[in-house]
């Protein structure tokens, strides 16, 4: 208590003594994110500028006609330039104008001219204007490196060609009459004939409550459509609205895999084509959780890839011993990439009762090598109760899959009874992922403050292997039941700051934490983390009084299924935490284990190397490895 006392009075007096600049510095980070879609300021743009003729495009504006396919093309525009470089058009046209012209009725073009200094911009109402600015973001602005120059005489077109739209198959597109059996029946045909599908980008689709989910097995192009998707009456509610789906079936390769070792890099049989396979052992539990959701553990899972011969990835090794495999199934990899891009989706809460009901009304991704490019998410009539959601979206049985340049939401918070019979409050995610590997989230961000609490933190991921982060700003990673190999890079972390259990190596780099723990090792799976960790160049705000960086709590006394680790290898180079005083890199793990007569039943595994270079606070303090000498035995080293 008095340990406490003492670290809220030397935060208070910092308040009086702290160079301006930091103070400064945190409360315009704290107007930034009250704004809402809030974006990294660590983003990595190929782009410096745009110009036209030598002149920037922060000197340009955009001229429009009046009507909906205009308002939407020139945000896309806005957008698209912004992503690329950085720069924002002009609020109003001036005599630099990129002009938007009428569209052009029954086709299937577009066109961006520079003439006499300006850019023109034709499209159709038929395919959209946005789609086409998206198509020459795509293709030009976001494979060009340094400062791009349109010049006069610069001419780009595109011709889209073998699509279907919701409308040929009876879509209103009103926002009103139910559009989900249209949806459904176009991703039918467009998969039967290999055909892209488009939305029509002024059009807002209802989709009701049916038991149905649409499947998309060719590229999609949502553009600047609204979706309204109603979970107040629903059929299923763990029925998928769109489901990403595979070109081919997983397999069952149970009766042809052998017993396996942490080691092997073959499973024993070949396979028709590269796969990732999912391994169960029935047998033996994992993550046999404590505390409020306590449980009796999971099956022994892994998830690897595997090419045609057996031979698994280098990048997915094993990670347990399998001594019996009681279920093997191959999900084959689809070899061209498949992509999905825009679309507004608007979620009506479901206001069912506060109970672990959870619902799955979003876009399940079960495809692999597969392009999530430009989603928007916001939820409405969330009230004062409602079941949780698994998420909106959410990565399944698949590897290789890029969520990118998208926008998501955080879920309220509502409270039930654990399973250990005390009140929780119950996870619920706009975005999860579960046995897939090479998962990368790139330029990501969510409309609400990711550092309010009343929102439950955003991701939660299961058997993943490979999790990028990379300029992002959300209000959490996160890995429930284990990760190999995590990187959170260029990205801002919120109220739930960075909290996984797994092995391999977590690389956090250029990323800043405004949470009570830069890391927090879950501790309902026994603060495990088996392998290395590396903080580079990162920036931690706390908003509660501890002085540690990692969170680690392991009471030593309960079996979670596997040893339990502390990193074994850490090292830091650059790292600044906002507070007075000194600090320890790791909080006390077990304070009952408090000498070397302790007598753990679970013994955690202690570090072995610490390095740490480039630590800085306000005004003073050191960073000491912990305050509990008997877990850990090493010093730091620089």
């Amino acid at each position: 208590m008095i340990s406490r006392i003492i670290a809220l009075l030397m935060s208070l007096v910092s308040l009086f003594n702290v160079p301006f600049a930091q103070i400064s510095a945190k409360t315009e980070l704290k107007k930034e994110l009250d704004k809402g879609f809030y974006e990294s300021p660590y983003i990595v743009r190929t782009l410096e500028d745009i110009t036209v003729n030598g002149i920037s495009v922060e000197e340009y504006g955009v001229f429009i006609p009046d009507g909906d396919i205009y308002s939407n093309a020139a945000q896309t525009l806005c957008d698209e330039i912004y992503e690329a470089c950085g720069k924002k058009l002009s609020a109003s046209a001036t005599e630099k104008a990129f002009v938007i012209n009428e569209a052009l009725n029954d086709t299937d073009a577009f066109s961006l001219k520079v003439e006499n200094g300006k850019v023109y911009i034709t499209g159709s109402s038929k395919v959209g204007i946005s789609r086409g600015i998206t198509a020459f973001a795509d293709e030009v602005l976001l494979n060009a490196q340094g400062s791009y120059d349109f010049k006069d005489g610069y001419e780009f077109s595109k011709i889209f060609a073998d699509y279907v739209t919701y409308e040929d198959f009876g879509a209103v597109g009103d926002g009103e009459t139910d559009d989900f059996e249209a949806i459904v029946k176009t991703h039918e045909y467009a998969n039967a004939n290999g055909l892209s599908v488009f939305a029509n980008e002024t059009a807002t689709y209802y989709i009701g409550g049916a038991d149905m989910t649409a499947c998309i097995m060719t590229d999609t192009d949502w553009s600047t459509a609204r979706f309204i998707i109603d979970d107040t009456q629903v059929e299923n509610r763990s029925a998928w609205v769109f489901n990403v789906a595979p070109s081919q079936g997983a397999v069952s390769i149970t009766d042809k895999v052998s017993p396996l070792k942490i080691d092997a890099d073959n499973i024993g049989t070949s396979l028709d084509c590269k796969s990732l396979v999912v391994l169960t052992d029935s047998n033996v539990k994992r993550y046999i959780r404590k505390g409020a959701n306590q449980n009796s553990g999971s099956n022994q899972t892994d998830v690897i890839l595997v090419d045609e011969d057996g031979d698994i990835s280098p990048d997915t090794p094993l990670i347990w011993d399998f001594d019996a495999i009681t279920y093997a199934t191959a999900y084959p990899v689809d070899a061209e990439k498949l992509n999905v891009k825009g679309g507004r989706f608007t979620t009506v809460a479901n206001n069912a009762a506060s109970e672990y009901n959870y619902y799955a009304r979003g876009i399940l991704v079960r495809r692999s090598n597969t392009v999530i490019d430009g989603i928007y998410h916001d939820i409405i009539n969330e009230g004062e109760t409602g079941a949780p959601y698994s998420a909106f979206m959410s990565l399944s049985c698949c590897a290789d899959v890029t969520v990118k340049n998208s926008t998501f939401t955080g879920h309220k918070k509502y409270v039930t009874t654990g399973s250990a019979g005390t009140n929780v409050t119950m996870g619920t995610y706009d975005l999860g992922a579960a046995t897939a590997v090479n998962a990368k989230f790139i330029n990501c961000n969510q409309t609400n403050d990711i550092t309010d609490i009343d929102y439950w933190g955003i991701a939660g991921t299961n058997y993943c292997k490979n999790l990028v982060y990379d300029g992002c700003a959300l209000s959490r990673f996160d890995a429930h039941q284990g990760v190999l190999n995590a990187t959170v890079k260029n990205s801002v972390l919120g109220h739930h700051g960075i909290k996984l259990i797994g092995s391999g190596t977590a690389l956090i780099e250029n990323t800043t934490v405004l949470a009570e723990d830069f890391i927090d090792l879950r501790s309902d799976y026994g603060s495990t983390w088996n392998g290395e960790m590396i903080i580079r160049n990162c920036r931690f705000y706390p908003t509660g009084i501890s002085s540690h960086i990692i969170k680690a709590e392991n009471s030593e006394d309960h079996n979670f299924g596997y040893t339990c680790y502390l990193p074994q290898k850490v090292e830091v180079d650059g790292f600044y935490v906002h507070r007075i005083g000194n600090s320890y890199l790791f909080s006390k793990v077990n304070p009952k284990h408090n000498s070397d007569l302790y007598n753990a039943e679970c013994p955690v595994v202690s570090p072995q190397e610490i390095t740490v270079n480039n630590f800085s606070n306000l005004i003073f303090g050191n960073l000491s490895v912990s305050k509990n000498k008997a877990i850990f035995k090493v010093e730091i080293t620089e």
